[in-house]
């Protein structure tokens, strides 16, 4: 998981983040500076977004980092989820894609540990409304004191250069308020991509999984500020694209993967 102070107060400007996934596409590799120079992301000689927006991508689950062969250069490469979006969306425009984008930040194992505090494991705790105070004592409480706890996970999703058109959040005064993904029809494969993916990183070498160990090891259900009755309704339309079975008889829910992640990524956007 990326640590508390990963994005050094940025937030995940998704002009920036287009610009490293055409730098993943065309295989390059360099230094902070260098992929400074080759994208426009700033970079002064110690500190800039670079880093952050690196991270942002990795979190989100667009990329993957691995050490060049030169000290100190970076291999950015493109996961099946960042090929799609380099391909279909690569400035993060359809809400959709930003919502897969949020739910990967989340996630305890790529994801960042402030957002994984806050809305997956902080459900129980902070609920689905508080107020900014709350949430900087609730992560001060998780990580120490500390500068901009809080400050960039908000505006990433008030700021429509990052990650506002989730409506993730809304912002009234100082009472921050959190939405449920969307249970619509169009999101089904998108979903359908991304439980697949949960699956096959969370339980390896399996092909069944119950609802209730799922939930257990991934906090999906949290993260997306569903209820059990919404979580089987989303595993309903999932069902109906072919790509799992569910079997009903049994308590909980099983679920089996007849397909791969891989497969289905490039097609999230083809409801819309």
């Amino acid at each position: 998981m990326l640590p508390i102070n990963f994005h050094k107060t940025f937030i995940p400007e998704r002009h920036f983040i287009a610009a490293l996934l055409d730098y993943a596409a065309l295989g390059k590799a360099g230094t902070l500076q260098e992929i400074s120079a080759d994208t426009g992301i700033p970079m002064g000689q110690s500190n800039g977004k670079v880093p952050a927006i690196i991270d942002y991508a990795r979190g989100m689950g667009l990329i993957e980092v691995h050490p060049g062969n030169e000290k100190g250069t970076k291999v950015p490469r493109l996961t099946s989820f960042g090929r799609a979006v380099f391909t279909e969306d690569k400035f993060l425009g359809e809400e959709l894609t930003q919502w897969i984008a949020h739910m990967n930040l989340c996630r305890s194992d790529i994801g960042a540990l402030a957002w994984n505090a806050v809305f997956s494991k902080g459900r129980n705790i902070l609920g689905g409304s508080f107020d900014t105070q709350q949430l900087e004592d609730y992560l001060v409480g998780i990580s120490g004191p500390g500068k901009e706890r809080t400050g960039p996970l908000l505006r990433s999703y008030l700021e429509d250069t990052a990650l506002a058109r989730t409506r993730a959040i809304e912002l009234t005064g100082e009472t921050v308020v959190r939405k449920k993904a969307p249970l619509l029809d169009l999101y089904a494969l998108p979903y359908t991509a991304f439980l697949l993916d949960l699956i096959e990183l969370y339980f390896p070498n399996q092909d069944q999984v119950t609802l209730m160990d799922l939930q257990k090891e991934t906090g999906w259900l949290d993260i997306c500020l569903w209820n059990e009755a919404e979580f089987e309704a989303v595993c309903l339309l999932i069902e109906r694209k072919g790509y799992i079975s569910i079997d009903r008889q049994m308590q909980p829910w099983i679920i089996e993967k007849l397909s791969k992640a891989e497969e289905i990524w490039s097609h999230i956007w083809d409801d819309l």
